[in-house]
């Protein structure tokens, strides 16, 4: 059971998405029909260290997953890193934070 509300914000692009100390706790793509890759990394430039990468599917279409118990702690903000144009969008659920 969750302590605290869970929020979601939303990019197109490289972007700093959430600032201050959070846990991320599920996330969805959309994606063209070419391969790709996005990496969520700790803090809010794209020098952070990558804690999590997403390689997508060669599929157009859109994905979610679900971060089992307690989710991925980023105690420095989320830095969403894509790899090119073909990932469309990338929202995060998130419990802590602010969304950029």
């Amino acid at each position: 059971m969750s302590n605290s509300n869970i929020q979601a914000v939303t990019k197109t692009a490289d972007a700093h998405a959430i600032a201050g100390r959070t846990r991320v706790v599920g996330l969805y793509f959309t994606n063209t029909n070419t391969a790709s890759s996005f990496s969520l990394k700790n803090g809010s430039t794209d020098t952070g260290t990558a804690l999590i990468t997403i390689n997508t599917p060669a599929a157009a279409g859109a994905n979610d997953i679900i971060i089992p118990d307690m989710g991925i702690l980023f105690d420095q903000g989320v830095y969403i890193d894509v790899a090119n144009a073909n990932i469309l969008s990338v929202t995060l659920l998130f419990q802590g934070g602010a969304a950029q």
